[in-house]
């Protein structure tokens, strides 16, 4: 489990919080090459749901509640936020 402290935040905004945090290996898992698009072979899915069916998609707001991250395929089984 990773705990990451942060305000109202984006799922978007959280990857690339990870990213920043863990570096080039958990970006390049999530992210295609060095850009800011997530992945195809990545599976995010908030509290069961996969993002991209999702009303924001990756705009989908996040809070402490939400079960997020399980499915990042090799990068994490799951996420705490303290918001």
């Amino acid at each position: 489990m990773v705990d990451v402290q942060c305000g109202p935040i984006t799922l978007f905004e959280l990857l690339k919080l990870l990213a920043h945090r863990f570096g080039l290996d958990f970006k390049s898992m999530v992210f295609e090459n060095g850009s800011w698009t997530v992945g195809v072979h990545v599976r995010i899915l908030v509290n069961g749901r996969h993002y991209g069916t999702l009303p924001e998609k990756l705009d989908t707001r996040v809070t402490k509640e939400d079960d997020i991250c399980k499915g990042v395929k090799s990068a994490l089984d799951s996420c705490s936020l303290r918001c």
